[in-house]
């Protein structure tokens, strides 16, 4: 077992001298939510990468939006420079407490509309991502256009101020899935 720890860890080591990336969502960053990540090469068309983007503070109307989205990805890329397009899987895990949006609630008849009320929650995240990697002058540095789509899962608790709201629940936690997308952007690209 200590053998395998050393040789994991000699592995990881020299992958992080390798052309590995930080990132940074420069699309997110214009909201306030910044969305930052780390990409360690495995091979020539291969690679890991780690994200999370987190808010940590109410929408600007003042009704709760905080969420941390954290995700896991293996990538696979066309070109083994690491330098143009990709497609990968991935799963990620989040936690949130949200409120409806004011105009969907409008739209949709629903009985989250309550004034106060939010969720508050988990996700789970499986899915692709898509994108492609933009080399710039200089050559530490890329841009990186990206959307992930798939499935998210919730189990969440509806409250209206302290008080939680089940609307008839027998479950200890409400469910929901979608099938939709959940993050993309711009990121910003530095190679260690």
């Amino acid at each position: 077992m200590k053998q395998l720890i050393s040789l994991l860890f000699f592995l990881i080591i020299t992958n992080i001298n390798s052309q590995t990336e930080i990132k940074f969502n420069l699309a997110s960053s214009l909201f306030l939510v910044p969305n930052i990540g780390i990409e360690i090469p495995i091979n020539e068309k291969f690679s890991y990468q780690l994200d999370t983007t987190a808010s940590f503070w109410d929408s600007v109307d003042g009704s709760p939006y905080q969420f941390v989205q954290i995700f896991n990805e293996f990538r696979f890329y066309t070109n083994p420079s690491r330098r143009d397009f990709f497609i990968g899987p991935h799963i990620g895990y989040g936690m949130f407490t949200v409120r409806n949006p004011k105009f969907l609630t409008d739209i949709v008849d629903t009985a989250y509309k309550e004034e106060g009320s939010y969720q508050s929650g988990r996700n789970t995240y499986y899915g692709i991502t898509l994108g492609k990697k933009f080399k710039l002058k200089n050559p530490r540095f890329g841009l990186e256009l990206f959307i992930g789509f798939g499935s998210s899962q919730s189990n969440y608790k509806y409250y209206n101020g302290d008080e939680v709201r089940d609307f008839e629940n027998d479950r200890a936690f409400s469910k929901s899935g979608e099938e939709l997308p959940y993050k993309g952007g711009l990121m910003l690209t530095y190679k260690i």
